[in-house]
């Protein structure tokens, strides 16, 4: 781990039972930082956050927050109130009896600061979060956006070292989450706060990350920049979840493309190949696709063919195109993967 880190989850297992849940996830997140834990649902995202906020204990591993180790999984142990972190939960978790000014300032009030102070904080975070207008209403009273935003009031009106979030996008309308990204982005950018949040939504993550980590199975498999993750993904999997490539299996068609590639490793046995929908263009020569559907997008085309080996494709076109039509995959876009997954790396291409 750098020694510049502000948060730092070394080891990290736990299991329910024979259920392994979280299995050696290491990683650090440096002050101001924006991580975001991207993977499927039930891939322990969650109790991961669980974890550093201090609601459950690792079986193994260490937690360290602002050079304080919080917990060793043995005898260290500091509790969620003393961990000055804020959490907005999946469901917001906002109290129904409240107003939104009071639940913005429960935890001031827990704390027991003075009235004024207190309001002067709530207002002032309210206005930032452009909620002033509806302090005085109630939960049912609010929209999913407004709740979202009075839930990060709430975890950030405390000037917490760190703040985590659990899917906080998902029950906001598809129509408004672009919008209230990109706000909650700025906003967390301009107060300095290193934040931690855990989606299952990929452009969510790669709209809002500074660095990703991605986690299958409840073991991380990849952390990088969302460009390092997209350009140069690990494995198959991530080339997958991350911008859904293309993948084919390597038969005797494709054998004479391969033959084009020097990859490192000379027992490495090569079992597919990948490619991005925009690294496909329609040509004379390529393979031959027969079009079975196009999705119009605004400023392109999605098009879904089926190749002659029977397989499916997804490539981009600004213009529709012909039922049958030859596409051609750009040479230096294409990934080639190892029979279990592993992404091979191409040391040159003969053409």
């Amino acid at each position: 781990m750098s020694s510049g880190s502000f948060v730092e989850i070394i080891d990290i297992h736990k299991s329910y039972g024979k259920l392994v849940v979280l299995e050696g996830v290491n990683f650090d997140v440096k002050k101001g930082e924006f991580i975001v834990i991207l993977g499927p649902s039930g891939e322990g995202k969650t109790t991961l956050l669980n974890i550093i906020a201090g609601v459950i204990r690792p079986d193994k591993g260490k937690v360290i927050i602002d050079g304080q180790v919080v917990d060793d999984s043995s005898n260290i142990y500091i509790p969620p109130e003393r961990r000055d972190v804020g959490y907005v939960f999946q469901n917001y978790a906002l109290y129904p009896h409240m107003t939104a000014f009071d639940n913005i300032a429960f935890p001031l009030k827990m704390k027991k600061l003075p009235r004024d102070e207190i309001e002067q904080r709530v207002e002032k975070i309210a206005k930032l979060l452009k909620i002033d207008h509806v302090l005085h209403h109630k939960p049912s009273q609010l929209s999913g956006g407004q709740q979202q935003r009075v839930a990060v009031a709430r975890a950030i009106v405390k000037e917490p070292k760190l703040l985590l979030m659990d899917e906080p996008f998902s029950n906001i309308d598809p129509a408004l989450r672009a919008s209230v990204r990109l706000e909650l982005r700025l906003l967390l950018k301009s107060l300095g706060i290193t934040s931690i949040m855990a989606t299952h939504d990929q452009e969510e993550a790669m709209t809002l990350a500074d660095r990703l980590l991605i986690l299958r199975r409840g073991k991380p498999i990849q952390i990088g920049s969302p460009m390092e993750v997209y350009e140069k993904p690990s494995d198959r999997f991530v080339a997958e979840f991350v911008g859904g490539m293309n993948i084919l299996e390597l038969k005797s068609e494709y054998s004479s493309l391969l033959r084009e590639y020097r990859v490192e490793g000379e027992d490495v046995s090569v079992k597919f190949m990948g490619f991005r929908p925009e690294s496909v263009i329609i040509s004379n020569e390529g393979l031959e696709a027969e079009v079975l559907d196009a999705e119009y997008k605004g400023d392109k085309w999605t098009i879904i063919a089926q190749i002659r080996s029977g397989e499916i494709i997804r490539f981009y076109n600004k213009d529709p195109v012909n039922t049958k039509s030859t596409v051609y995959i750009k040479p230096t876009k294409i990934y080639l993967f190892s029979s279990e997954g592993k992404t091979v790396k191409i040391l040159t291409i003969n053409k």
